[in-house]
């Protein structure tokens, strides 16, 4: 590893609002750019996504949802429009291989109904057959979520997920018909990301609680669509493959550069939050670089 004095130069020059790294459950890192950045509830954008995707775990291992193989038009019996859309599953959902064509946020986030505008979409391609990253496909988890428990998506991860973590400072947005936006819509603290991160490094474990079942975060943290060389896609989790990767590293990212990064074999959360309009990959590098090499 580099030196850690390297590591908070350069990321104090850059335009990364915060930095939280934990090795051995000791944080051995922490920067803020100033005082108003520790207690700020950040923008976690797609970050959200992989919240989201604890929260469908929880909800089968409930049995609100009986497993990522059921077929969504069990919960959107209007919208069986062909025998492709029958066969969409939660899990093509979660691993965004739907096949329903994506028009992208643009398109979902004027409409006044974000669901319908999802479900009313073309099939591009046969379900499970190609990753087409969407808002969308995350919309409709959540739509579910709230479908099969009776609660909002937020009321269900506050019992659920975030009351047992002790994360109270956050806000939740919704969309026109009240669903929780579950592709961008959580705005959190940077120490309560680092909570998530450290739930998953410690395999759904919290203060001897089983919060996320241990099966769970193997099974949606392992890849399942390759997209390239360096990147696959599990449930809502992104897989990366550093050049000098010992074991396996699975993250969470945002929009102008959030991250959620767990490395288990090195016992390694790093939390990003930053604002950046290009260049939103460049923390994701810092991590390759000064933390992992040694």
């Amino acid at each position: 590893m580099k030196s850690l004095t390297d590591f908070e130069k350069i990321i104090k020059k850059d335009k990364i609002d915060s930095v939280l790294v934990q090795k051995n459950n000791t944080v051995i890192v922490e920067y803020y750019r100033n005082n108003k950045m520790k207690e700020k509830q950040h923008k976690i954008y797609s970050v959200t996504k992989s919240i989201l995707s604890a929260l469908i775990g929880i909800a089968i291992d409930k049995g609100f949802i009986e497993n990522v193989n059921t077929p969504i038009i069990h919960y959107f019996p209007e919208f069986n429009k062909d025998k492709e859309n029958e066969r969409i599953t939660i899990k093509h959902l979660l691993t965004m291989t739907s096949g329903l064509h994506w028009p992208g946020n643009n398109g979902m986030i004027p409409s006044k109904n974000w669901v319908n505008f999802v479900l009313q979409q073309d099939i591009d391609h046969p379900p499970g057959n190609e990753m087409v990253y969407s808002c969308g496909s995350s919309q409709l988890l959540s739509a579910i979520l709230q479908k099969t428990t009776g609660l909002n998506t937020a009321v269900f991860a506050k019992e659920n997920l975030f009351k047992p973590l002790g994360i109270t400072d956050y806000n939740w947005n919704r969309d026109a018909q009240g669903i929780a936006i579950g592709g961008f819509g959580l705005t959190m603290k940077t120490v309560d990301m680092l909570k998530f991160g450290t739930l998953y490094l410690k395999n759904g474990l919290w203060k001897s609680k089983q919060i996320v079942p241990y099966h769970w975060i193997v099974e949606s943290t392992s890849s399942k669509v390759k997209t390239d060389n360096n990147y696959s896609y599990a449930y809502h989790w992104w897989n990366i493959t550093p050049d000098n990767q010992v074991g396996r590293i699975f993250l969470a990212i945002g929009h102008e550069g959030q991250y959620i990064i767990v490395a288990p074999d090195y016992q390694l959360i790093t939390v990003f939050t930053s604002s950046f309009k290009d260049g939103a990959t460049r923390p994701l590098q810092y991590f390759k670089d000064y933390l992992l090499e040694g």
